[in-house]
């Protein structure tokens, strides 16, 4: 765990805040399919924060399990709520409760839309997602990971969700070096997903140790220099298969 003073509360407080009073500096650019978003109420987009849309690069299919860490206002369960179609499902996990509130009522809308209702969204933490073990097809994460001062776990409670052979699709903030001590204890620049990034290096190796295999960044952008520390918007893969005595994965 990282030596510094920022809790959940901290986290909880800034996006508390940002589920009222749309916070524009925490909204990146993201072109959508408008067949991916025509069954979604536009208030939602005011409070997506991400920083980038893994779940349009997933390869979600009709019937699969998807869950989403830090669901926040709902978007990319919402898109990923017409890819699985009817008999699919989708789980939201957030700890704010104001966007949970958020996205419940966005939800009642767009399941009238869709014409059927496969979206769910639960309180609980990236550090111990209330998911069971092996339930999900594929999981991801639109730049909530870098929040967490507890990454390792994080990945360890991916790996423990996922039913083998099952995926993640993440994107996050990461950066080209370790990023310095004062910027880590800024609360603010926390809760823009800068001071809690480590390097793409860092990232794959926290993935690879948890258990998975194939692991990718299948799309990377500049994102913003603070203090000579240069961050970037990533999306990675990575793959749970359990070896057995055929070893073929």
């Amino acid at each position: 765990m990282v030596n510094i003073n920022i809790t959940r509360d901290d986290v909880k407080d800034f996006y508390s805040v940002a589920a009222v009073v749309p916070k524009q500096e925490l909204c990146c650019p993201v072109t959508y399919d408008k067949l991916e978003i025509d069954h979604i109420p536009q208030e939602v987009f005011s409070i997506s924060y991400g920083c980038g849309s893994p779940v349009a690069i997933a390869g979600i299919t009709e019937g699969e399990i998807m869950a989403d860490l830090g669901s926040g206002g709902g978007v990319d369960c919402f898109i990923a709520a017409k890819k699985v179609g009817a008999f699919g499902k989708v789980i939201g996990i957030d700890m704010t409760e104001q966007m949970l509130e958020k996205a419940r009522g966005f939800s009642n809308i767009v399941a009238t839309n869709l014409g059927y209702n496969n979206v769910e969204f639960k309180y609980g933490f990236l550090e111990e997602i209330p998911v069971d073990d092996n339930s999900i097809d594929v999981i991801t994460s639109n730049c909530v990971i870098n929040l967490s001062t507890e990454k390792e776990t994080v990945f360890k409670e991916i790996y423990r969700i996922l039913k083998t052979g099952g995926r993640f699709v993440i994107s996050d903030i990461v950066s080209d070096k370790d990023v310095p001590e004062d910027i880590k204890k800024d609360k603010e620049l926390w809760g823009e997903c800068i001071s809690g990034s480590v390097t793409q290096e860092e990232f794959l190796r926290l993935a690879k140790e948890a258990g998975f295999y194939g692991i990718e960044i299948i799309k990377r952008d500049f994102y913003k220099e603070v203090n000579s520390v240069k961050f970037y918007s990533v999306t990675a893969r990575g793959y749970k298969f359990r070896k057995g005595k055929r070893c073929l994965y």
